[in-house]
């Protein structure tokens, strides 16, 4: 793989048998109906309206509002999507923190896959959810980044990890993660926290749930070539040189400590407008 081939983009991990169950079951948790209209905010390359256009089986009536900030991601989503009726799927670039300005009408769902934890205004997406939302409508979202994520376990796993990425990064390229560079880290919620901005915004809450998942060797390396994860592990180092040190570590990692996968705990939540 030469460095101008690399997609640092969620694609790699997205495709993950593994990531597409989680979101599955993300769907199925909110009920869908033929007929029904469904936001998919943060949809990225179009993978979870894939799996929301199969619960509306086609009807004439049903209608997918596919929102994404990135034009480049919308423009995969659009080829990826390309056998949909196109009276079904209606693509939209947009912030979250606008939703109630990108969607003029009721809809009965509002998904949200694996993206809130890097949204900052949280508070006021889950406001603008409401707005657009019939009332016994849902905000169903789930994330693996939260308080709680990381089963304790595995913590021996991600200390060799990012010590052995470190040290390839200092022997290879004579680099360090740069610790001025970093972003100040959003803070990650809490499941009781996630559950209580949602009762304040006038939520009421259908479902919680903390799901471990096994991850395998081919999801951390997916992880390890997106870009904001390399920024977030290793601040301030080049993104060629970080993924080449990241997923050098994390192989290496699995394969001292004879692993199958690592276990992650995924965050679901579906609340309902009264």
């Amino acid at each position: 793989m030469t460095p101008e081939s690399v997609n640092y983009s969620f694609v790699r991990f997205a495709e993950q048998s593994f990531y597409r169950q989680v979101n599955q079951a993300l769907v199925n948790s909110c009920a869908i109906k033929p007929g029904q209209h469904i936001v998919d905010l943060a949809c990225g390359t179009g993978a979870v309206t894939q799996l929301i256009l199969q619960k509306l089986q086609g009807m004439r009536e049903s209608l997918v509002i596919a929102i994404d900030s990135s034009a480049e991601a919308l423009q995969q989503a659009r080829a990826k999507l390309a056998e949909a009726r196109n009276q079904m799927v209606k693509l939209v670039q947009g912030q979250a923190e606008q939703l109630s300005g990108l969607v003029r009408e009721r809809v009965d769902a509002v998904i949200l896959c694996n993206a809130i934890h890097m949204m900052a205004q949280k508070e006021e997406i889950a406001a603008e959810a409401l707005r657009i939302l019939r009332p016994g409508g849902v905000f169903a979202f789930n994330t693996t980044f939260f308080a709680g994520a990381q089963p304790e376990e595995t913590a021996i796993f991600y200390r060799r990890w990012m010590y052995r990425a470190i040290r390839t990064l200092r022997s290879r390229y004579q680099l360090m993660p740069d610790k001025a560079a970093k972003v100040e880290s959003r803070r990650q919620l809490s499941s009781t926290e996630y559950v209580e901005l949602l009762h304040s915004q006038g939520f009421t809450l259908r479902e919680e749930l903390i799901k471990p998942v096994a991850v395998p060797l081919e999801g951390w390396l997916g992880i390890s070539q997106f870009q904001d994860f390399i920024a977030g592990a290793l601040p301030g180092v080049p993104l060629e040189a970080g993924r080449q040190a990241l997923q050098q570590a994390v192989t290496q990692v699995f394969a001292e400590l004879k692993l199958q996968f690592v276990p992650r705990n995924w965050l679901f939540i579906v609340a309902a407008r009264p």
